[in-house]
């Protein structure tokens, strides 16, 4: 998945000031101070960054609704979320979609954000987790994940079937707790 700047097709372009959001985590907070950063030095409008909407259905009915202009979201993200394909088409066909409900993503960055489960060091080597798959092995197990990687389609239900994991519903944790909840 590459990351492409989402936005409202005139809003962006007409804004006095761009108003660009983010999502809550740290690379979106970067990415849109980029995106604020650059525009500013373009000279040809102010910027303003809204960081840590919240998750991609927040932050798109933000988008939606004129509170911001601009926020950076993955490809993957606008294709199997927001658009609900199957697969991520090329950027031409991606925007063709986009332009039916009045958006546009712009130009792919190259950033990727795939996701991966963490476990302790010890705990792993005791339980013998080497890759996903090991994890069927132990339904005691306990899982926290981010909200939205519990609900989207590629996200848990997606793994959970992939692997024929025992696990019930895990955790919903945000992303900055999550790392504290593993320690």
């Amino acid at each position: 998945m590459w990351l492409a700047a989402i936005a409202m097709s005139a809003a962006a372009a007409s804004a006095a000031t761009l108003s660009v959001g983010s999502k809550r985590f740290t690379e979106s907070y970067i990415l849109g101070e980029i995106i604020k950063q650059t525009a500013t030095a373009a000279g040809e409008t102010t910027a303003a960054h809204s960081q840590g909407l919240g998750n991609t259905a927040i932050v798109l009915n933000a988008l939606k609704g004129g509170n911001i202009d601009i926020y950076p979201e993955y490809t993957g993200t606008i294709a199997k979320e927001i658009l609900k394909l199957d697969a991520v088409p090329p950027l031409s066909e991606l925007n063709a979609k986009l332009a039916a409900i009045g958006l546009a993503a712009g130009v792919p960055r190259g950033f990727n954000n795939t996701y991966a489960l963490a476990v302790r060091a010890d705990d792993a080597r005791a339980k013998g987790i080497a890759k996903l798959s090991d994890l069927k092995a132990h339904p005691e197990l306990r899982l926290g994940l981010s909200q939205e990687f519990i609900g989207r389609a590629d996200g848990w239900p997606g793994l959970k079937r992939a692997y024929d994991l025992p696990f019930a519903t895990p955790r919903g944790l945000d992303h900055g707790h999550a790392y504290e909840a593993i320690a």
